[in-house]
């Protein structure tokens, strides 16, 4: 019969109070497992398990609520899962904690670029809209991060639809601070090489530091290639491919009169593209997919992933139920449009599209600052229309969660699976 432990056993094995293992239980992390006949509380070996686990995470400084929502998540992973889990955690809080400085070091290095003033502002300046940019993304990302059971499992579902093998060629353009990967880092397979891009030095530099120090945790000869680039501007170079769909050139205009000479004027060839939400970044979207798809292996295909959507039509529907006053019909219809204009273009550059799409859930939602916060974040014109009334919409919002209890709001995250063949 397997060993069983009192409150107090449990405890002193664990280095913890009794009160903490009866305060577990009360807000459900640790259930006993049995009951004595005098119905003190018993315990086994996965008992000690999950009490290590709640202590790591509270290590890593989540509170007891993040806690149970990641537990309910994961609690089919394994010790080597849930360390390296908590290791993310705490890389996480380090760069957060260095972002200010990252910031400092681009406008720093843009300034180093160029002895005139006026081109040093304009690069400095181009550094801050790109930040200004990408805020709502980090924002939407800790959003979920907070209230969603299933955002790990994010990572791992778009992870598994790259399919990738033992030896592949991967370019990802875009990599931001390299978050697909990192989640990923002991399911890499053998020998897979990935080419990173990203435009600003600081995610580009975090990825590369992360690298090199846990490479020793990948699996046997995978590597990493890092280039920090525009992809617009100056990465793969000007090239043109025979047989465009819709131009027979490439930005940049020069003139290539096979596959082959295209191979050799931009490199490599990739079996894996990843684009993940980079569209909203790329001014002209037909050249970068022209470039993405002289790249691929013939067999090769492109993963994009793009705005998601539900959120906002949620909230559009909360308003109008408590009478806010405020509505983002036209809003949410225009995403829609800019949703189904980057799937036709998907289409007409490469020879076959699959779509896919991520349900999330946001759950545990009690205080009406998230959504207005939310709002406020990543449509700043909308929220600012609308300034004299967000208190109120925060009481009726408020008052209606008091009522009805916790929201939970269900959003959609789409994704392609582009190919170069039929």
């Amino acid at each position: 019969m397997e060993e069983r432990y009192t409150a107090g056993e449990l405890a002193e094995l664990a280095g913890v109070s009794s009160r903490t293992i009866r305060y577990y239980d009360k807000k459900g992390l640790l259930k006993p497992v049995a009951y004595t006949e005098g119905g003190y509380r018993l315990y086994d070996r996965q008992s000690a398990m999950q009490l290590q686990k709640i202590k790591l995470l509270q290590y890593a400084g989540l509170s007891l609520k993040q806690i149970d929502r990641m537990i309910e998540s994961q609690s089919g992973d394994s010790v080597t899962e849930i360390l390296w889990g908590q290791k993310l955690l705490l890389e996480q809080k380090r760069n957060q904690m260095n972002q200010v400085i990252a910031s400092l070091e681009d406008a720093l290095f843009a300034c180093s670029q160029t002895d005139n003033e006026r081109e040093k502002m304009e690069a400095v300046l181009d550094i801050l809209h790109v930040k200004d940019m990408e805020a709502p993304f980090d924002y939407r990302y800790a959003l979920y991060e907070t209230y969603s059971p299933n955002q790990q499992n994010w990572f791992q579902w778009v992870y598994d639809q790259l399919q990738v093998c033992s030896g592949a060629a991967i370019l990802d353009m875009g990599c931001g601070h390299g978050n697909l990967w990192i989640r990923n880092w002991t399911r890499i397979p053998e020998g897979v090489t990935i080419t990173v891009v990203e435009k600003l030095s600081s995610a580009i530099d975090f990825l590369e530091q992360f690298y090199l120090e846990n490479k020793k945790f990948l699996q046997k000869d995978v590597k990493f290639i890092f280039w920090r680039q525009d992809l617009e501007h100056d990465f793969l170079g000007p090239c043109q491919c025979k047989g465009n769909l819709s131009s027979e050139r490439c930005a940049g205009g020069a003139q290539v009169d096979s596959e082959q000479d295209c191979t050799k004027a931009w490199g490599e060839k990739y079996d894996r593209i990843v684009a993940n939400h980079l569209w909203d970044f790329i001014a002209d979207k037909d050249a970068l997919m022209e470039k993405a798809k002289c790249v691929l292996n013939k067999e090769g295909f492109m993963l994009s992933t793009y705005s998601s959507y539900g959120f906002m039509e949620e909230v559009n529907r909360l308003f109008a139920d408590v009478g806010a006053g405020v509505d983002f019909t036209n809003l949410t219809a225009c995403q829609k449009n800019r949703r189904e204009q980057l799937e036709q273009k998907f289409c007409a550059h490469f020879a076959k599209v699959r779509h896919d799409v991520f349900q999330n859930h946001l759950t545990g939602i009690t205080d009406a600052k998230v959504l207005t916060e939310y709002i406020e974040k990543h449509y700043p014109a909308e929220y600012a229309a609308h300034a004299s009334a967000w208190r109120e919409i925060a009481r009726k919002v408020d008052q209606k969660i008091a009522e009805q209890g916790a929201l939970e709001i269900v959003t959609y995250a789409p994704l392609c699976q582009c190919f170069r063949n039929q």
